[in-house]
């Protein structure tokens, strides 16, 4: 601190700030351990100055004390940041009274939440890590930080300098900031047996504490400088310096000394009195059922890697004796970690938290007791009956004092006993849809409409061959098929009508039965084609049409069709909310949820509210347009952004009427919706993504929409109008969905994901990066791509976790903010985190908005190897602020810097990946094998590339030119 052997006045002080001084009046300097570093100015300031400095803005000013001196120049005192400005006016003249902070006070400006887990982590690499996440921070050990952290430690409510000061005090240390410095830099314990010269002053006080620790320490004035923390001797002893305080007087700085016993003071371990009582919630993520124990993933971070989770205890709550209701979370869960004490090393788990919160749910009747298991088994208590159930198998069992015992199954129903099986009451009753079958040895009894008797001794009548042919006939098709049973039964009676005719010489009713059996093979295959939520629902109305069908009821027939229309408006319907957005697909996954829910409610295997789900369904779909108003509201938008293509003007209330639906059969004449027979619901979905730009007008080509079967021969039919004859075809090119297997763990398993990291050494934001990958598992596009081939290159490209290098005057915070991944096939090929997605010039060139796009590898401009986003073709973006279809969009590779001469921009809207690393990002993508001077190149690779910026917290390119 300053010149040590020159003595400071007023002549040779001078201040430093972005402020007009007159003259200095008053100065003061404080320091103290575990406090930033302080100084107090009073100034003269000239009169027509004082209006325009108060309240002046001073957040980011900065200030500097410094001392001249003709032989040896100038010496910083202090540098820090203005915290307070006030204005005075006394003795006719106006006084300005500054506040300033060192450096370090950067470090105090926000509190913030997260946990270090990893307890092998040393108090050397946490300061480190904190500390170098500031530009320019540094820190200086004195101390033994090499020890472990040994433990769960946490940040809760705290500043980085607080908490930092709390580290400390665990090591029996302090933080001194440093004050000359414009970085927030400081360091941790105090100098050792480096004695850095003697105080002789005669005006001092020895005392002794208090409370607290008991010691001794002196308070000694002096005009000698010393920094705090210095080793000093004083009456033949060695003293460290823990406080310093400086003030002018007499026109000389003075500095009132607190000095301590070198070997240190007995400091108290700091503990965080925010913590206590507290409840942070966390999602399991590791079990360890022997040790009653969980590993979390707490809500403050933003990633937890398993192998450094700690392991919190879960309590196990008894009644007595050993005896008790153990229920450990499963993995996924969340729970609560409880903080007892302001020791954060005691935190427990003490319950785990429902997320779920639907509008009549079940939970929400207070009379009613519910255990539900992540397989969808529940036992349900309540003051009517006790209730099982299953959700996969459909099972359900009702205990009831009033109707009695209830068993309901999807599937069979066995009773089985070792000896006998009595039935007895009043009256026994055994009531079939289909058939009831009795069999004893090689005997049997059937009735399906037709009473058959079959004993060794006695036969009513024969079974007729034609029969026995399509019975036989059945049984080799079924081999590998999972025919219903109502395809099985339709099936043997066309095959039956088959060989009748053919033994009759029939040659016209052969024909027409085998064209039936075709047909119906058709539609099985239109039915499996749907999603399995869907499919096992279409599967059971068109069983009850063709019941209907069999009886001649018109009216259940009518029912099962409207039935199977719906059912096939909402798997279109969910197709179109799935590709709305980014995070739509949740939404469309909890309508799947909500229709299986419903059919089950429906068929009284399950307990579930109907017009719960109902009404949560229908508010799901309302947000993507399913909506009187929103209609409205997006004809007009249509109106008002295509007038010559619509001219609506609809008042913005009202409900459905015939206003409202003549505009929309308008829309969907107009976009070529027409005669599909499609419901109004889903004409309105695709008027809102057509309204919102989700999807093109004018329409450019056929949209792309889910193939639906029909409930019978026929397709749906609007009121009053001709069904088509026969089904929409698919698409030749419509990809078989995914196995329920595939990517059951993700894009990429998380233990491989672990493994890619620790072989690496990655850590920090390109760490979390890779872990985000699996975010994009249940893309729609994504799912869609691998579907027709698994091997498709996936390109990751998450901006905000890159290294921010090559940092220059335009792009004064790297060039490159942004980690780029390759996926091939569930394998992590290659990472780089010296990629960006942004243009060099955002104010100038468009930037490619967030979202999962094809790409074709080909040649940057016809020269290198590179990949073309779309190959070459539109994509939307943002340019100045608007709405923005890019072309020529590449991923191409990046350069150091700008330079003027000749121009040479990294890039003008496109992505790209470091010249030096661009070359194996190519290799691993597969277009290249050796270098970009190669031959050959790969110019049929398809894959997509995501674009993600969740993460970006800062601005890569703010400077425009």
């Amino acid at each position: 601190m300053g010149l040590a052997g020159t003595v400071l006045t007023y002549g040779n002080i001078r201040v430093n700030a972005p402020y007009e001084i007159v003259r200095l009046l008053d100065i003061q300097l404080t320091q103290k351990v575990n406090e930033h570093g302080k100084v107090y100015i009073t100034a003269l300031i000239p009169d027509e100055d004082h209006a325009k400095y108060d309240g002046l803005a001073h957040d980011e000013d900065v200030l500097e004390v410094y001392e001249i001196d003709e032989d040896q120049g100038t010496v910083s005192i202090f540098k820090g940041i203005v915290t307070n400005i006030s204005i005075g006016f006394k003795n006719g003249v106006y006084h300005m009274y500054i506040e300033a902070a060192s450096f370090t006070y950067i470090l105090d400006r926000q509190r913030k939440n997260r946990s270090f887990q990893n307890g092998n982590l040393t108090y050397y690499q946490l300061f480190r890590e904190l500390i170098d996440t500031y530009p320019h921070g540094d820190f200086i050990d004195l101390t033994d930080s090499d020890q472990k952290l040994g433990g769960f430690t946490i940040q809760y409510g705290e500043s980085d300098w607080e908490f930092l000061k709390r580290m400390a005090s665990h090591l029996h240390s302090g933080l001194i900031a440093e004050i000359t410095s414009v970085y927030p830099r400081l360091w941790l314990g105090t100098s050792k047996e480096q004695v850095k010269g003697e105080l002789r002053s005669i005006n001092f006080s020895l005392q002794k504490t208090k409370s607290g620790p008991r010691y001794t320490y002196a308070e000694v004035e002096d005009t000698k400088r010393f920094e705090l923390g210095d080793v000093v001797l004083f009456r033949r002893k060695h003293w460290v310096i823990d406080q310093v305080h400086a003030e002018m007087k007499q026109g000389i700085m003075t500095y009132d000394y607190v000095l301590v016993p070198e070997e240190g003071i007995p400091r108290e371990v700091i503990h965080n009195q925010f913590i206590k009582g507290t409840s942070i919630e966390g999602k399991v993520i590791d079990l360890n059922s022997e040790n009653e124990s969980v590993k979390l993933h707490l809500s403050v971070d933003s990633m937890q890697p398993k192998v450094e989770g700690c392991w919190f205890s879960y309590p196990t709550m008894y009644t007595g004796a050993g005896i008790g209701w153990h229920c450990m979370p499963e993995l996924g869960d969340h729970v609560h970690l409880y903080f007892p004490s302001n020791n954060e090393k005691e935190a427990r788990v003490v319950q785990s938290l429902r997320k779920r919160d639907y509008k009549g749910d079940e939970i929400s009747q207070p009379s009613r007791k519910l255990f539900h298991t992540k397989t969808q088994k529940v036992a349900r208590f309540d003051d009517k009956e006790l209730a099982l159930s299953t959700q996969k198998e459909k099972i359900l069992v009702r205990l009831n004092p009033a109707s009695g015992i209830h068993v309901y199954s999807h599937h069979d129903l066995t009773f089985h006993a070792d000896t006998d099986l009595v039935l007895h009451g009043k009256k026994v009753q055994m009531n079939a849809t289909r058939e009831i079958s009795l069999t004893c040895k090689t005997s049997y009894i059937r009735t399906d409409g037709t009473f058959h008797i079959k004993a060794s001794k006695f036969m009513k009548s024969q079974v007729p061959d034609a029969e026995l042919k399509a019975y036989k006939s059945l049984v080799q098709e079924l081999k590998g098929k999972g025919y219903p049973q109502w395809v099985q039964n339709l099936l043997l009676q066309y095959k039956t009508d088959y060989y009748k005719a053919v033994a009759a010489g029939d040659k016209k009713g052969a024909k027409e039965a085998a064209a039936k059996a075709k047909q119906l093979r058709q539609q099985v295959a239109e039915i499996d084609r749907m999603p399995a939520w869907a499919r096992v629902q279409m599967h059971e109305y068109t069983s009850q049409w063709w019941e209907g069908h069999s009886t001649n009821d018109k009216a259940k027939q009518k029912q099962m069709h409207l039935l199977a229309n719906q059912l096939r408006d909402n798997v279109l319907i969910n197709e179109l909310i799935r590709g709305h957005s980014a995070k739509s697909y949740q939404d469309a996954n909890r309508l799947e949820e909500l229709s299986g829910q419903y059919a089950d409610a429906a068929h009284k295997l399950t307990i579930a509210d109907q017009k719960a789900i109902a009404k949560e369904a229908a508010g799901l779909r309302s947000k993507y347009g399913v909506n009187s108003l929103l209609a409205r509201d997006n004809l007009n938008k249509l109106a008002k952004k295509y007038p010559d293509s619509f001219s609506y003007k609809l008042p913005t209330t009202g409900d459905w009427d015939k206003e409202l639906n003549a505009a929309l059969h308008d829309f969907a004449k107009k976009y070529g919706l027409e005669n599909k027979g499609y419901g109004r619901d889903v004409l309105a979905v695709y008027l809102h993504q057509v309204a919102n730009g989700i999807l093109p007008w004018p329409k450019v080509s056929r949209p792309a929409t889910p193939t639906v079967p029909t409930t019978t021969t026929t397709t749906k039919t609007e009121p009053g109008k001709k069904p088509p004859t026969t089904p929409e075809k698919p698409a030749k090119e419509e990809p078989k969905p995914l196995d329920p297997n595939d990517y059951k763990d993700g894009l990429v398993a998380v233990k491989k994901i672990e493994n890619y990291i620790n072989s690496k050494g990655i850590k920090g934001n390109q760490a979390r990066a890779l872990f985000r990958i699996n975010d994009y598992t249940n893309n729609s596009i994504v799912q869609k791509k691998l579907s027709s081939n698994r091997k498709a290159p996936l390109v990751f490209f998450f901006e905000g976790d890159g290294s921010y290098s090559y940092a220059q005057d335009d792009h004064q915070e790297g060039r490159y903010g942004a980690t780029a991944i390759v996926v091939v096939d569930g394998e992590i090929k290659y990472t780089s985190n010296n990629a960006s997605t942004l243009p060099d010039y955002e104010n100038e060139a468009a930037t490619v908005n967030e979202g999962v796009y094809e790409f074709k590898s080909g040649r940057h401009r016809g020269t290198y190897p590179a990949l073309r986003i779309r190959n070459g073709g539109g994509v939307p973006s943002i340019m100045q602020n608007k709405k923005h279809t890019a072309t020529g969009i590449n991923i191409h590779k990046g350069f150091n810097k700008d330079s003027s001469k000749p121009k040479h921009e990294s890039s003008t809207g496109c992505i790209t990946i470091h010249k030096y690393e661009f070359t194996q990002f190519l290799i691993a993508v597969g277009v290249v094998k050796h270098s970009l001077e190669d031959k050959y190149i790969n110019e049929e690779i398809y894959g997509l590339a995501i674009i993600d910026r969740k993460d970006r917290t800062k601005k890569s390119i703010t400077k425009k030119r």
